[in-house]
């Protein structure tokens, strides 16, 4: 099975991975994300919204925040709603992927 999974620019190729367990694609990408997720240092953000109901941390979300560089993609690793001033807010820690 050859999968590649590439992310950003993809100029910082991983070794290949041969593991004769991983017979089926879904593992297999998992595989290969976590190997990715451990070579690169990844960058926490926490953001503010308006509330959103339904979240939960490992959601994956699409952030489309200019003020931060563009849109880009995040796993959710805490949720937090609060309510202030007659305002429903979620609060939102997340990893960027």
């Amino acid at each position: 099975m050859n999968i590649t999974v590439k992310r950003h620019m993809a100029d910082h190729p991983a070794p290949d991975i041969v593991e004769p367990l991983l017979t089926h694609i879904l593992p297999a990408l998992e595989r290969g994300r976590a190997e990715l997720d451990s070579g690169e240092p990844l960058q926490t953000v926490r953001i503010s919204a308006l509330y959103v109901a339904g979240l939960k941390p490992g959601a994956l979300v699409a952030i489309r925040d200019y003020w931060q560089g563009g849109p880009y993609r995040g796993k959710v690793t805490r949720v937090e709603h609060v309510a202030a001033d007659g305002r429903l807010t979620t609060e939102l820690e997340l990893v960027r992927i």
